[in-house]
């Protein structure tokens, strides 16, 4: 049990290390360019840099956390675990972001919010995952649903979105511009690039009203999942394991 245990350590410390080392080849080699490519500093190179590299960073952030060992779920600790390791791969950035803001002279922007959203996303997803693997019917495609459940938000949300721009007859001047939906800003993408567009060009229309949004669905989602995996894990105490359509462990 203990050496599984390591293993387990092992094979999630090494998703986050190659996360970092991706982030960082990336972010060195986009530096590198721009100092040998561009023949005038300008501070908004770095500044919309910094809006590609959050971009960057959050699809990758949301493919390692699809690529996490899964526990099995015997005690909220479990989740306490993956709490910690959705942590851990969200704040370790912040370094990365201080040597664009130094490199680039650019005063420093608030990257808390984004990363907070980003965190909050991350819980979400494990959450749900935890929940699909409980469910006998389901648990062997519980990585494909949660791969297109990602898809899906991530990046078909963003295709709507573009239809219903060219079909709607709206004109949309900015990324939190007013006439597109709520319901689009769920997307953790869109709602990340339109704050941070935000903070660069200090104009939208909407505020942080979509942080909100997005800030709010999330949550729920995590207090709808841990209520549901309570709820479960309480029947399958008190029933033996023999519950509506759950899986014995």
């Amino acid at each position: 049990m203990k050496s599984n245990y390591k293993a387990l350590q092992l094979d999630d410390g090494f998703i986050i290390v190659s996360y970092l080392l991706t982030l960082s080849i990336t972010l060195l080699s986009y530096l590198l360019i721009l100092i040998f490519k561009c023949e005038q500093f300008t501070f908004d190179i770095y500044k919309k840099f910094y809006m590609y590299f959050m971009i960057f960073q959050f699809i990758l952030f949301s493919l390692s956390i699809m690529h996490f060992n899964e526990i099995e779920l015997n005690s909220f600790k479990v989740l306490l675990r993956d709490f910690s390791k959705v942590l851990i791969l969200a704040f370790s950035i912040i370094p990365l972001i201080f040597i664009i803001f130094i490199v680039g002279n650019v005063m420093i922007l608030n990257f808390w919010i984004p990363i907070v959203l980003q965190v909050i996303y991350g819980v979400a997803i494990l959450t749900f995952k935890h929940i699909l693997s409980l469910i006998k019917y389901i648990k062997e495609y519980t990585n494909f649903i949660i791969h297109f459940s990602m898809f899906f938000i991530n990046i078909l949300s963003l295709l709507f979105l573009y239809i219903y721009y060219r079909y709607s007859q709206v004109v949309i001047t900015t990324i939190y511009d007013k006439d597109i939906p709520s319901i689009f800003f769920i997307n953790p993408i869109l709602t990340i690039t339109g704050y941070i567009n935000k903070e660069i060009t200090d104009y939208s229309q909407l505020g942080i009203k979509p942080v909100i949004i997005a800030s709010i669905f999330w949550s729920i989602c995590i207090l709808v999942n841990v209520f549901v995996l309570y709820k479960v894990k309480l029947s399958k105490k008190n029933l033996g394991g023999k519950n509506f359509g759950m899986d014995k462990h």
